[in-house]
């Protein structure tokens, strides 16, 4: 095998193939990156057997072949090197040698045969997608996965397609994240999939740029195809909870209050939250929120912030990182709380269709 390819071109393609790679597999070959030559192309394929990552970029083949070098390794050479066009020839015990320049590179690769090969499966259903809006409902809902691996289907995004919208989904059994979208598709091709927490990241990193997105579901995995990447996933086979239970039917009171404003004293009430719970404490009273945190031994903060409300005291005690996780991830200035008491869970809305439930803390 043998090609030539350019600096920033090979720097492109192993940056959107390297970051599933963790250097703590027990196999060998799973740091390694399949580099596939022909034609005026080449393609770069890792794996960690749960997610796969191609990429391909123009190169100029000289010799058409197929080989696996350590990936890190591989990066950290070609980042090196100098400007310009970079040759790779790679020999038949799978040693490759890297010129740029005057400088020279002899890397070892393993034979590309031992390299997982990704199983094809017929595609079932496509859905193409705005990239902007795909990463703004992840952005809008991704925060609230749950990190807890005994509860398998919270460890993932629900993306449900149904009643011509997609409605993405994510909780961690204390607090919970929706947003929706319209978007056409076939009835035939409503359908629900939990995505793992792993892979919306790496769907996100591969967002850049304007355009479509095409997510492909297959019987047990997904494919997510932009423009210069293709991403092979697992799906978490599970159920996931009604997340629909969990939004409260009524509540008694409705406030409006600045996000910005909202986000400010959260922060300077959490520099107080030091505590095992991160409790703050939010007391709604007639046009004033008071938000304080503290400890008897350590000190205490309060700060106010006016809000658009008129009606019975409200005192209930959250954990103030969790709204500033939903806040932060909204862009309107204004945004609605409702919630009927201290001990019932709040609903944050704003002007798209999101919906942010969270539970108080216990107040002692």
């Amino acid at each position: 095998m043998k090609f030539k390819i350019t600096k920033s071109a090979f720097i492109d393609g192993l940056k959107r193939v390297q970051n599933i790679i963790s250097g703590k597999s027990s196999i060998a070959i799973l740091q390694n990156v399949k580099l596939e030559a022909k034609g005026d192309g080449l393609e770069m394929v890792t794996t960690d057997l749960d997610i796969t990552v191609k990429s391909a970029v123009i190169c100029e083949t000289d010799e058409e072949g197929v080989t696996t070098l350590p990936v890190k390794l591989l990066f950290a050479a070609i980042s090196k090197a100098d400007e310009g066009v970079i040759e790779v020839e790679v020999d038949e015990s799978e040693r490759a040698v890297i010129k740029s320049g005057k400088a020279r590179y002899k890397i070892n690769g393993r034979r590309a045969e031992d390299f997982p090969q990704l199983a094809e499966e017929e595609d079932n259903l496509k859905y193409t997608i705005s990239k902007a809006v795909l990463q703004e409902m992840i952005r809008k809902t991704s925060y609230a996965t749950s990190q807890d691996d005994t509860r398998r289907a919270l460890k993932g995004i629900l993306f449900s397609f149904r009643d011509g919208k997609l409605t993405m989904v994510a909780t961690d059994g204390r607090r919970m994240a929706m947003v929706e979208h319209e978007m056409e598709f076939p009835v035939i091709n409503e359908k629900d999939i939990i995505i793992p927490s792993k892979t919306v990241a790496e769907i996100v990193r591969s967002l850049g740029g304007e355009g479509d997105a095409v997510l492909s579901v297959r019987a047990s995995n997904i494919c997510f195809e932009s423009e210069k990447v293709k991403i092979y996933s697992k799906l978490i086979d599970d159920t996931y909870p009604n997340y629909r239970l969990v939004i409260p039917k009524e509540t008694t009171n409705v406030i409006q209050v600045d996000r910005q404003a909202f986000v400010n004293a959260l922060e300077r009430a959490s520099v107080m939250s030091i505590d095992e719970a991160r409790s703050t404490v939010l007391d709604f009273s007639d046009n004033v929120l008071t938000v304080s945190s503290g400890q008897s031994d350590i000190g205490e903060v309060k700060d106010e912030v006016p809000i658009k409300y008129v009606g019975e005291r409200i005192e209930a005690k959250f954990n103030p990182v969790y709204i500033m996780d939903c806040l932060k991830a909204i862009d309107d200035d204004e945004i609605t709380l409702k919630i009927s008491n201290g001990h019932t869970p709040v609903i944050i809305t704003c002007s798209i269709p999101f919906v942010y439930v969270l539970m108080p803390l216990r107040q002692k």
